[in-house]
């Protein structure tokens, strides 16, 4: 799980090069299942998938920003700072990463995110407008 995540951090890292920004932005929010349970082989293929949508994105300048989550972590479960280890799960999926990119609209959005090879394992992808909350 650690190796599956780590490259899709690489590939994340990897195609920020060609990171442009639009006026319209959306997160799209990727959830992996907690136990991924898949063959070396079916992993391997997943990667090389993640790594071309990644490429594919770059190159259209689709992508402005990406960033991946380790599987360890803390969660805050009070205000006291009662917590507990490890990311937060629920329903057997945990937040992996999440990606900005540029879209014409909700739809083109959409369509990116119905392409993201999370699917392939299980995963699922929550997709939302950014909202610039920066002042100048």
């Amino acid at each position: 799980m650690k190796k599956y995540l780590l490259s899709i951090g690489i590939a994340l890292l990897a195609t920020s090069v060609f990171a442009q920004q639009k006026s319209s932005q959306f997160v799209l929010i990727i959830r992996s299942k907690g136990d991924i349970r898949a063959s070396p082989e079916t992993i391997k293929i997943n990667i090389a998938h993640w790594t071309a949508w990644m490429t594919d994105l770059g190159r259209h300048g689709k992508i402005a920003a990406g960033y991946r989550f380790p599987t360890e972590g803390t969660t805050i479960i009070k205000a006291d700072g009662d917590a507990k280890p490890g990311a937060y799960i629920a329903n057997g999926e945990l937040v992996s990463s999440f990606l900005i990119i540029n879209a014409a609209d909700l739809n083109e959005a959409k369509q990116i995110a119905a392409k993201c090879p999370t699917f392939e394992l299980g995963g699922t992808v929550e997709v939302r407008a950014v909202q610039n909350t920066a002042t100048n």
